[in-house]
């Protein structure tokens, strides 16, 4: 993503959409789709992705049942200020539609370089390296936006997120008081991002 010029700094959500951090990328399997920033007008293709989630997928994500998308929860996570945080969806794009594969969050704490990673890989999209190619490439627009340090909350069944989380570099510890994962990663330190050749394995 050299030369892609940065939103200015702003609280307000309606930022310049980053078209630069659009890229195509391949799967496992050799699908190509196309990863992109969220936008607004994405929120009927959110629902979409949500509804065909299964129950234990969406638990993976939220870490708690859910049973649908609040209009409230659908404006927090497709209206982004993208000078400050990440929201990046894998996307398969046909000749008469798109459809949402898998999505990923890095929000900034406030006033912090720390942001919170989350991501979710559509059931019948899993094992693909999906969810790879997302976390690699928000971890790469992060640090550009200046976020030193991710981490997120994985629950202990989720061996696929743990799996990922492990070959990319993350530190993964137990919280054996909540019960939980805490995977961390310094990105002052990381690697260069690879889109072309997703790990084996995960998600």
């Amino acid at each position: 993503m050299g030369g892609c010029e940065m939103p200015e700094s702003s609280d307000d959500f309606r930022t310049p959409y980053p078209k630069c951090y659009q890229t195509k990328a391949f799967t496992r399997d050799g699908s190509e789709i196309t990863i992109r920033p969220i936008t607004p007008e994405d929120a009927p293709l959110l629902v979409e992705f949500f509804n065909v989630l299964s129950k234990l997928t969406i638990f993976f994500r939220f870490l708690r049942g859910v049973k649908y998308l609040t209009p409230k929860w659908i404006k927090r996570f497709t209206r982004i200020n993208y000078a400050r945080d990440v929201a990046m969806v894998a996307v398969e794009e046909t000749e008469d539609r798109e459809r949402i594969w898998g999505v990923c969050r890095i929000m900034r704490q406030p006033e912090t370089t720390t942001g919170e990673v989350a991501v979710v890989v559509g059931d019948a999209w899993q094992r693909r390296g999906i969810g790879t190619i997302l976390v690699e490439h928000s971890i790469s627009i992060a640090r550009e936006l200046g976020i030193r340090s991710i981490w997120g909350i994985v629950s202990p069944e989720n061996r696929k997120m743990l799996a990922m989380a492990n070959r990319l570099g993350f530190s993964v510890q137990l919280d054996a008081e909540a019960g939980v994962y805490e995977i961390k990663m310094e990105l002052s330190s990381g690697v260069p991002v690879s889109l072309k050749n997703p790990d084996a394995g995960g998600l």
